[in-house]
């Protein structure tokens, strides 16, 4: 099923699209928490702290993946609003292409230099054997992660945000069930938590597969559909690489961040690493909302309705500060608590840490909400000057200020390394916004102008 974002009640269309996709994530991000209560109830603080200290890695080799198909994704929704079919089909079949080279790519470099990536982390010795273990498990496992990742975007570029929640769900459930049976069962550890994850997410990429070949018609390919010619590339590359780039500029802070953590001991690690999985479901709404925004803008900018998208931001703004401001709250007043009931964790140490971390992220939410929406936004417009601007201004802040400050001001440095990050990242997205704003409206305007007078001179006909 399609959905035409470029008519209806912007504020309608946005919650309807984003809800969906929120309950996925949701789902998706409970088999992340399942991992972590499961090993923390097995494994304690070692466990979590081995597939904690990996994160920043993860996120700059995955995240510059995931990156690239939801930039292939905002193509084909752009393409989507044109209603040319045979457009849409080619940008589909060149997705492909692109996404099954660089998951080769990504896969081959990774295994290679696992044991050198994890040194070069710092990685406590009491826990690199996991943590290695944790790495390789979901390199070899990144097809699966890459390809439901670009089948769930091509989803969602149609305006179809309801299936992926269903196969989310499914193989959510999946994951977590595999999750007991790897990690009690066969004591294997933090790897059998990665092996699980991509377990599941092969077993949802079959599913996405096995919807489109049977109920979308518009995406059914002929054999024209694969022939590409060097132009095939020019827009899709020029879109989805520096989405991908925007990813990796920004985890290459968060490595230099997790780097200057690990240097803090297992249970800085540890707090730090359980207090992120609870900011993470907490700020879910608002990444919803914000891919959400995305297919939005790119359909309407296809569409050339440039006002749709200066009024869904306008909504998606307003709901996402509602939301980090309750939320905020939330956390900053009941986040360990959370941690003692969910983790069984009540180590006054860890707990410190998480607590620390709270402050440090809940405090800053109305920026962070300003961040993903207007981000989002420009990236629906295929505008990714900014957005690599900001990516940079990130990564900067989670260098300097661990690297900095930690002397002076100890874990307390690493904890507000990413509410600083987001303030500079912020200040060139609502300058660019404004911008863009600026140029557009007028190209409307007088669209609209050019369409009211070819009516009148027909009616005068």
């Amino acid at each position: 099923m399609t959905k035409d974002m470029t008519a209806g009640s912007p504020a309608k269309l946005l919650l309807l699209f984003s809800v969906p996709m929120l309950i996925g994530n949701v789902f998706q991000q409970l088999y992340s928490l399942a991992d972590t209560i499961i090993i923390g109830r097995t494994m304690g603080v070692d466990g979590l702290a081995a597939i904690g200290s990996v994160g920043g890695v993860l996120f700059f080799i995955h995240g510059f993946g995931i990156g690239v198909t939801s930039g292939l994704g905002i193509v084909i929704a752009q393409r989507f609003g044109t209603k040319n079919e045979e457009r849409i089909r080619k940008s589909i079949t060149t997705s492909v292409w692109i996404t099954l080279v660089m998951t080769v790519c990504i896969t081959v470099l990774s295994v290679l230099l696992a044991e050198d990536i994890l040194l070069f982390m710092n990685t406590p010795k009491e826990i690199f054997k996991e943590a290695e273990a944790y790495f390789l498990t979901l390199m070899w496992g990144s097809v699966a992660i890459m390809v439901f990742n670009l089948l769930s975007n091509i989803l969602r570029s149609l305006g179809d945000s309801k299936l992926p929640l269903v196969i989310l769900v499914i193989s959510s459930i999946l994951n977590v069930a595999l999750d007991y049976v790897f990690i009690v069962w066969f004591s294997m550890g933090v790897a059998g938590a990665a092996l699980a994850t991509v377990a599941a997410q092969l077993f949802a990429s079959f599913l996405c597969f096995l919807y489109i070949r049977k109920k979308m018609a518009i995406l059914q390919l002929s054999s024209e559909d694969w022939r590409m010619q060097p132009a095939d590339f020019s827009l899709p590359l020029k879109i989805s690489l520096p989405i991908g780039l925007q990813a990796s500029i920004i985890s290459i802070g968060l490595i230099v961040l997790q780097k200057s953590l690990n240097g803090f001991g297992p249970e800085a690690v540890g707090g730090y690493a359980i207090a992120q999985k609870l900011d993470i479901m907490a700020t879910l709404p608002i990444a919803s909302i914000g891919i959400a925004m995305a297919t939005f803008a790119a359909q309407n900018y296809g569409a050339g309705l440039y006002s749709r998208i200066w009024a869904g931001a306008r909504i998606s703004l307003l709901l996402s500060f509602v939301y980090s401001i309750v939320l905020g709250a939330a956390l900053l007043f009941f986040g360990t608590d959370l941690i003692r009931l969910l983790f069984n964790q009540n180590d006054p140490v860890v707990l410190a840490y998480a607590h620390t971390y709270f402050i440090a992220t809940a405090s800053f939410y109305l920026v962070l909400t300003t961040l993903i929406i207007l981000r989002y936004t420009l990236q629906g417009v295929g505008d990714n000057a900014a957005p690599t601007f900001g990516g940079v201004m990130e990564m900067v802040a989670r260098v300097l200020v661990p690297l900095g400050f930690s002397g002076l001001l100890g874990y307390k440095a690493v904890a507000f390394a990413n509410p600083v990050a987001w303030v500079g990242a912020a200040i060139p997205m609502m300058y660019a916004y404004r911008q863009l704003k600026r140029k557009l409206t007028p190209l409307e305007e007088y669209r609209c102008r050019e369409a009211e007078g070819e009516r009148l001179v027909e009616l005068s006909d």
